[in-house]
């Protein structure tokens, strides 16, 4: 029973404020704690970079399937841009999460790089 109550728990947590997707992982990371994480230079800190990277992957392969073109947002977007990216937009949003951070990386690199 504390097995299930544990994982219900878990699965609430991991359901993003307006209920439409599951965030999983490192996209549960607040936005301080990554503004931390990114003064220390730790492993919270790649592992959160990786976590975006993968959630812009996964996006690309989305569009890809839906919308029949090629996707590459972000291509051309360094690791080191996406550090530096989510810190400004971190410390201007705190309340926010890394998910959120990652949505909005992906609005401006879509209005950058759109389909191609």
């Amino acid at each position: 029973m504390i097995k299930l109550t544990l994982i219900v728990l878990l699965t609430l947590v991991s359901i993003s404020a307006w209920g439409d997707w599951a965030i999983k992982g490192e996209g549960n990371y607040s936005c301080p704690d990554y503004v931390s994480a990114k003064r220390t230079n730790g492993a919270k800190l790649y592992s959160s970079v990786t976590w975006v990277q993968g959630f812009i992957s996964g996006m690309n392969y989305q569009r890809a399937l839906e919308e029949d073109i090629n996707s590459v947002v972000g291509q051309d977007f360094p690791a080191v841009s996406i550090v530096s990216w989510l810190e400004n937009y971190c410390r201007s949003n705190p309340q926010d999460y890394l998910s959120d951070a990652a949505e909005a990386l992906i609005v401006e690199l879509k209005e950058k790089d759109g389909p191609k």
